[in-house]
Formats: structure tokens, C-alpha cells, sequence
């Protein structure tokens, strides 16, 4: 019986690990209800990194659309805008299609907000 008992206590300790485990690594991964909505305040492009060299094949965000930020990163330098670029993965164009999964892609946030959530670090967009 005493046996059996630590077994018992052995498989538990190790189920609840294991779970503990599983919530860990899924709890380090980023989606649509982890990131901040933004509105866009200029027309914003999409790249496929923190510069205006990686323009990918979406169209353009006009002012009044809006953004999923999932996270932040310093990159080119635009104007006396800053160096900040927002990481995407949804954006809305706000024509009646709702939000559209665009990969990995990076706006830059001086455009965006007007580095409104860059300035004072937004700690609900963390860094990249």
C-alpha cells in the first residue's frame, strides 16, 4: 500500500509539472488578443522589417485605420518621428472586411500614433 501511495504521489507531482510546463510555453507565445489596437494617424505602409527598404505587398493603412501592435523595436529613422517600428500581424482598413492576417510585419509608429504608445513605453507592447 505504501508503494502504491508514492507511485500515486510521484505521477501527480509530475502531471501537475507537466501542466505547469504547458502553460508556461503557451503563455510566451503573442496573438490578436495579446497585442494593442492602435489607430492610425498618417497613411502607414507594412514591411517586412523595422525600414522603409522591406515594403511587402499590403496596401497601405489610411489615417483612421488600425493595427494590432504586438510589439515594438527600434529601427530607421524617419524624419523627427523616431526610430520606433510596431510589429503586426492584423491589420483592418476599416472598408467592411474586418481585420486580415498579414504575417509578421512591422509599421512604423511615428506614423502610426504619432509614437503616442512609444514615448512613455506602452508596457502593454513590450519589446521585440
Amino acid at each position: 500500500m505504501r508503494i502504491r501511495f508514492g507511485r500515486r504521489a510521484a505521477m501527480a507531482v509530475t502531471a501537475a509539472a507537466l501542466s505547469v510546463g504547458a502553460i508556461v510555453t503557451t503563455a510566451g507565445t503573442a496573438s490578436a488578443a495579446d497585442a494593442v489596437q492602435l489607430t492610425t494617424s498618417h497613411w502607414v505602409g507594412i514591411y517586412a522589417d523595422a525600414n522603409t527598404n522591406s515594403k511587402i505587398g499590403w496596401p497601405d493603412l489610411a489615417p483612421g485605420d488600425w493595427i494590432y501592435a504586438n510589439c515594438w523595436k527600434v529601427g530607421q529613422s524617419i524624419g523627427s518621428y523616431g526610430d520606433t517600428w510596431y510589429q503586426v500581424s492584423y491589420v483592418d482598413y476599416e472598408d467592411g472586411y474586418g481585420w486580415r492576417y498579414v504575417g509578421t510585419g512591422y509599421t512604423f509608429a511615428g506614423y502610426v500614433d504619432n509614437n503616442a504608445h512609444t514615448v512613455n513605453r506602452d508596457p502593454n507592447i513590450p519589446q521585440c
